[in-house]
């Protein structure tokens, strides 16, 4: 089963690195303009995007995992927010030129080709307007192969130290752009995402059953604690100018 595949199944709604509790410290120090016109870049199940929605900004969400996108749609409904979804790939955003005034993600850049994503979010930007990504990133180097298990266990593009992220966000035409809240992983609690509850994370009716998702859930855990002290975790902020 694909990593993806295990969180739409169990209908997570905060699977990066900090859980949902790092997106609220976020907002809480970044906080986003009033009325703002925000997208979601893989909006999975849809808990930021409800948040955001349900304080007063206009939300557009994407992902391109369909069985995220109709949870998304189901948590929407039952908090009785507005928010328009689409069904759409982050290399593709089908949106016109300066659409938005703040574009967000969480742990999705790194499963898409980055330097194309970073374009496009950069394109549907407004003038001044700000990208903010999380993302799960190298503390240090890897051997090509311990790279290419975590790559291809979490079906990432690329798994990037934070001076590649740099040079990319340079290679995008972000004239200002950084990496804050950066900290290695092996401060961070792992366990984050399990400590928020989430009335509204609709699991699948065999979820309890089916013991391949448990398998991938062991095997995540193990792959994480194991290449701990080789992960970091950070929030690209980038404006575009």
């Amino acid at each position: 089963m694909k990593y993806i595949d295990m969180l739409s199944k169990l209908g997570a709604g905060s699977a990066h690195p900090g859980g949902f509790r790092a997106t609220l410290r976020q907002l809480r120090k970044y906080p986003l303009p009033p009325n703002s016109r925000v997208l979601e870049v893989g909006c999975g199940t849809g808990r930021t995007a409800c948040y955001l929605a349900a304080w007063g900004y206009r939300v557009t969400a994407v992902d391109l995992h369909r069985g995220m996108l109709d949870k998304a749609e189901r948590r929407a409904a039952g908090m009785g927010v507005q928010i328009e979804f689409v069904h759409a790939d982050a290399c593709a955003l089908p949106f016109p030129d300066e659409s938005f005034d703040t574009v967000m993600a969480e742990s999705v850049t790194n499963f898409t080709e980055a330097s194309i994503a970073l374009t496009q979010y950069r394109r549907v930007l407004k003038s001044s307007g700000v990208l903010f990504d999380r993302e799960l990133m190298l503390h240090k180097p890897l051997p090509e192969a311990n790279l290419k298990e975590l790559r291809e266990f979490f079906g990432m593009a690329q798994l990037l130290l934070p001076e590649q992220w740099e040079r990319l966000l340079a290679a995008g035409s972000f004239q200002q752009a950084e990496i804050v809240d950066y900290q290695p992983f092996t401060e961070h609690n792992a366990y984050a995402q399990m400590l928020d509850e989430d009335p509204l994370a609709f699991k699948d009716e065999d979820v309890f059953s089916d013991s391949v998702i448990w398998q991938t859930a062991l095997l995540h855990n193990q792959m994480i604690f194991h290449y701990a002290d080789s992960l970091s975790f950070g929030i690209i902020r980038a404006v575009k100018s």
